[in-house]
């Protein structure tokens, strides 16, 4: 009976603890200007992770913008150091879409070049004035348009490359559309490549 009354508090004490950790509150104030994603900075909060178009895209640690280059829905969820992360709807929103804001893209970003005279496309991304922990990222299209005007859609992200303006060595990171480089330190220029393979 002891064993019994043991295992029942013991039961008690996992479920209470369980429900006294409450989530983060929802990022607010989520807007996007020209090419700046900006919110509100949220209680408790030590970092944001940004995602596009319901996938993870990058992690913010204490600021609340981010310059944002790639078209698509963008929004914010917060998150602190002991693993809790912030809601994304409210209890009544079940079946919702989570708030979000959209970016329709720049044909002025000069950061971004595409190279399409081979058999693949080479996105090269240069970010400036990059911060310790922060990220550029290269990004393959769903399409382009070739030099000869015609379109091709891209069917896989092969590889790429990093390269810095100062002696900081970048940590690579790939995802299926991105080529992602993170620097430990400031650095003036960081150049993120992608290697883009169109479908044949």
């Amino acid at each position: 009976m002891k064993k019994l009354t043991r295992a029942l508090a013991l039961l008690v004490i996992v479920a209470s603890s369980g429900a006294a950790m409450a989530d983060l509150p929802r990022v607010t104030g989520l807007t996007i200007e020209n090419d700046q994603l900006s919110w509100d900075a949220q209680a408790g909060a030590t970092g944001y992770n940004i995602q596009l178009n319901y996938n993870y895209y990058d992690t913010v640690h204490g600021d609340t913008q981010y310059t944002v280059t790639e078209p698509g829905k963008y929004h914010v969820i917060s998150f602190n150091d002991r693993g809790e992360f912030g809601v994304t709807r409210n209890p009544d929103e079940i079946g919702q879409p989570y708030i979000h804001v959209e970016y329709a893209g720049s044909d002025s970003d000069d950061s971004i070049s595409l190279d399409g005279r081979y058999n693949v496309l080479i996105v090269t991304k240069t970010c400036t004035n990059v911060g310790p922990g922060e990220t550029c990222i290269a990004s393959c299209p769903s399409s382009y348009i070739t030099e000869h005007g015609g379109t091709r859609s891209v069917d896989y992200l092969s590889g790429g490359a990093c390269s810095t303006s100062d002696i900081v060595e970048a940590d690579a990171a790939v995802t299926t559309e991105t080529y992602r480089c993170t620097v430990p330190t400031f650095s003036g220029e960081v150049t993120a490549q992608a290697i883009c393979v169109p479908y044949h």
